[in-house]
């Protein structure tokens, strides 16, 4: 008497060809994500502190009594120039900051201005 051959519980090759590749693409896709993700936090965190300078130096400015002054100064990437000139009772205030962003390392220019009125 002759018997059927028994069916094996598993998975065919092709199956687990297919399997892999669909976990390969899944993989990459993350990856992908994660590096755009690294650089959009890192060009934030950039933009961030170069706004942080201009603020500083503006209050720097407003806090010494409408002295007259300019300057420039460039660190880390971010180059930032400023300028007090006089008015009548008071001081124009200037601040910009340049900094570069993003993969093409784009020129990014934040201005500040305002006045600071002296007694």
């Amino acid at each position: 008497m002759r018997t059927l051959p028994r069916l094996r519980s598993g998975f065919t090759l092709v199956e687990l060809l297919v399997a892999c590749l669909v976990l390969a693409i899944g993989v990459l896709g993350l990856a992908s994500t994660s590096v755009a993700v690294a650089r959009l936090t890192g060009d934030a965190a950039r933009a961030g502190e170069a706004v942080e300078r201009g603020h500083a130096r503006m209050e720097a400015m407003r806090a010494s009594f409408c002295a007259p002054t300019t300057g420039t100064l460039l660190t880390g990437g971010i180059s930032e120039w400023w300028s007090a000139a006089p008015l009548p009772r008071g001081a124009s205030l200037s601040d910009s900051v340049r900094y570069t962003e993003g993969v093409h390392h784009d020129l990014h220019t934040e201005s500040l201005h305002s006045e600071a009125w002296c007694s």
